[in-house]
């Protein structure tokens, strides 16, 4: 009885070994055959699309170079003051009353605008030369007088120069910062005007809106700068600011008054500066009374009462060049002032 068992339990562990062996053998994944690569097919030459030999597989379209065009060439934007015969602001003028052309070629206008709120980025500067020691008040006052006159949505940044420039406030919509700023404010030194403008450029690459106006409160003669006025004036036409200037001059008509005709502003700098911009310049004396807030309103009226016109030039983008621009008006005994003309490139900068 006891081998018969024993043979009965020898021949129940063996099944069950081999059981197992066949479980094993059946959860071992056959191994995949090696497959061999794909002979390689030599490439077929793409299809060429002559407008457009960078990407020759694009399919081609006719309206490519128009598309181009908005691409690769930017929206010069031109602001236009335009006066009757009586020096008053001309308001009510249409898109098809103005003609804009480029270095003689008639442009389409693209965008128009006479939007007497459209908001303002300013800068402002003032002169703080040992020449202003009698006239810094009365600059002051005017500095004043245009930060309180401008509007919740415009913003303005104060430099100072003398033999030195100083960025007094950054970009701020609170005229109480303007004030803080120029507070203690002292005459002395040369005149750095025309680094003051370079500095004020700078300053405005920080504007959050399109319209871009500098201010210059001087007596209008540089004697510091690092830079010359061909050189600012290379800036400037670079640039898409309005450039306008308060000049505090000495006065013709007070016998008191030393002569310093190179210092009258009329006839030195000032109007150098502004004019190709198509911005102006505002004549002042020492010593007289004036209604400061009427020069600041009637500078800040003339900026909310411009024309813009748009466009996206014909003309050929290649190099630096000097691109003239003219805009005449559709109306009889009508005086414009615009920008003269402008660069496409960056000061320096032969290629786009």
């Amino acid at each position: 009885m006891k081998v018969r068992t024993r043979t009965w339990i020898t021949w129940v562990i063996f099944i069950s070994l081999c059981s197992a062996g066949l479980v094993v053998v059946g959860q071992t994944p056959p191994k995949t055959p090696v497959q061999q690569p794909p002979a390689q097919t030599p490439p077929q030459n793409p299809p060429t699309n002559p407008a457009n030999p960078a990407n020759p597989n694009a399919a081609a379209n006719p309206d490519d170079q128009k598309y181009k065009l908005a691409v690769d060439v930017e929206l010069v934007n031109v602001v236009a003051t335009v006066l009757d015969e009586n020096q008053k602001y001309m308001d009510g003028l249409r898109k098809e009353d103005f003609k804009v052309f480029e270095d003689g070629q008639e442009q389409a206008i693209s965008f128009f605008s006479h939007d007497l709120r459209v908001p303002v980025s300013v800068g402002v500067l003032v002169d703080t030369s040992g020449s202003m020691k009698h006239k810094l008040q009365q600059a002051l006052q005017t500095v004043r007088e245009i930060s309180m006159a401008l509007s919740p949505q415009d913003e303005v940044f104060i430099v100072s120069f003398s033999s030195d420039v100083d960025v007094r406030q950054r970009f701020t919509t609170n005229s109480a910062d303007v004030q803080k700023a120029i507070k203690d404010l002292k005459a002395g030194g040369e005149t750095a005007a025309y680094d003051a403008i370079g500095t004020a450029l700078q300053e405005m690459k920080r504007a959050k809106h399109t319209k871009k106006v500098l201010i210059l409160v001087t007596d209008g003669f540089d004697t510091k700068s690092k830079i010359n006025q061909t050189q600012v004036l290379d800036l400037l036409k670079h640039s898409d600011v309005l450039v306008y200037a308060i000049g505090i001059d000495d006065d013709d008509n007070d016998p008191y008054v030393l002569r310093r005709e190179k210092f009258h502003i009329y006839h030195y700098m000032l109007n150098n500066l502004t004019a190709p911009s198509g911005g102006r310049a505002y004549r002042m004396f020492t010593g007289r009374t004036f209604a400061l807030q009427t020069v600041a309103q009637l500078l800040l009226d003339e900026l909310h009462q411009q024309y813009t016109l748009s466009y996206y030039p014909t003309s050929s983008r290649e190099g630096n060049a000097w691109h003239q621009v003219e805009v005449k008006v559709n109306k009889a005994g009508s005086q414009i002032r615009h920008k003269t003309g402008y660069f496409v490139n960056l000061p320096g900068n032969s290629n786009q």
